[in-house]
């Protein structure tokens, strides 16, 4: 039973990610019939909990492959001892069997999702090289709108943003928003979760990740408010099928810039402000003079390079057991092998190629 559910598990999850390679009509029909189930059934149950699933399952895992190495290690020694001979047989049993449990899961819930059909941000329009006067009208507006919107925000005596609405409702409700033009979309959400290792995420300079083994969506819990509207519509949109990180960062823009609410829509403009400032930057071969001749950033718009408060960096400083160049190091690593893994040849660089979007979604509206 055991080596026949092994084998069956691992043929399985070879035969779907080889024709998720071949087949992008498949990942797209999936995405749209049964991705919706998975996040209904490990959403809703995952929903249960106040606190991340996933996060809990990150360490048990950790500490089961802690024990795997273990034991392994004793085996050396005592593996002429019948009673430990047997005990290592039936543990490495259950261990791969959970081993090949996470590859399936892993395949259904994320892997797949890597080969559905690029967006299509403007289908009214073909993709092509835009000019660098067309990144320039781009970088304007997105910084028009930043200054514009910075004025609007309620703030406190050292000038951080007060919010008091609904993130997770208004998340949500931005998503929906939008759904009738990425019917992905549509459908239930589960509440986004604040991770109890947030110390960890701040040093790895993250916002939040997209757990699939319980179907979660965790945000950082120590960010600077003005960061959590972006966050939030950019995980709960891995959970609906865009999981390439370019793609998460349009919808996370268009579901905020769209919201009803002025302080989403001033998320969602400064969420892309440094891609497109950067990009923009570069197009000129940092020209300063042709830089310093545009829109200026308002002084107030300094929410932008807010990751987190220095009062909150000097908390996580003071907490921390590994330095924070290290854990951003290891983290930067593990994010580049997962997209190359999973066929994102730009690594991490493709959380900037949301730029590309953007010039294509405004092909006819801004030039």
């Amino acid at each position: 039973m055991y080596k026949r559910y092994i084998i069956i598990g691992l043929v399985f999850v070879l035969i779907v990610n080889l024709l998720a390679w071949i087949c992008p009509a498949m990942c797209d029909w999936y995405t749209l019939n049964v991705t919706p189930v998975m996040v209904n059934v490990f959403g809703r149950f995952s929903d249960i909990f106040p606190f991340s699933v996933g996060e809990i399952m990150i360490v048990l895992g950790i500490v089961l492959v802690l024990i795997s190495i273990v034991i392994g290690v004793l085996f050396i020694f005592f593996r002429k001892k019948t009673g430990y001979a047997k005990f290592t047989k039936k543990f490495y049993k259950v261990f791969f069997s959970i081993l090949v449990g996470v590859c399936i899961v892993m395949t259904l819930n994320c892997s797949i999702l890597y080969h559905c059909t690029p967006i299509d941000p403007n289908p009214k329009v073909d993709y092509r090289t835009y000019t660098a006067e067309e990144l320039e009208i781009l970088r304007n507006y997105i910084v028009e709108k930043c200054n514009y919107y910075a004025e609007l925000m309620d703030r406190d005596e050292k000038g951080y943003i007060i919010y008091d609405g609904d993130l997770q409702k208004e998340a949500v409700n931005a998503l929906h928003n939008i759904s009738d033009q990425f019917p992905k979309l549509k459908g239930y959400y589960p509440d986004v979760k604040t991770l109890l290792f947030s110390d960890l995420l701040s040093q790895a300079y993250t916002g939040g990740y997209y757990f699939p083994f319980s179907v979660e969506a965790n945000v950082n819990g120590n960010m600077y408010i003005a960061n959590y509207p972006d966050a939030y519509c950019h995980e709960l949109s891995h959970l609906h099928g865009y999981i390439y990180e370019d793609e998460a960062n349009f919808i996370a823009y268009m579901a905020c810039v769209n919201s009803e609410d002025a302080f989403f829509k001033y998320s969602g403009y400064l969420g892309v402000l440094i891609y497109v400032d950067n990009a923009y930057y570069d197009a000129i071969n940092q020209d300063m003079d042709r830089y310093n001749s545009q829109v200026i950033v308002d002084s107030m718009v300094w929410d932008d390079t807010i990751f987190l408060t220095e009062e909150t960096w000097e908390e996580v400083e003071e907490d921390a057991f590994i330095d924070t160049e290290t854990v951003e190091e290891i983290s930067d690593e593990f994010t580049e092998a997962t997209l190359n893994l999973n066929g994102v040849e730009e690594g991490m660089v493709s959380y900037s190629k949301v730029v590309d979007l953007l010039l294509q979604y405004y092909d006819g509206k801004l030039y």
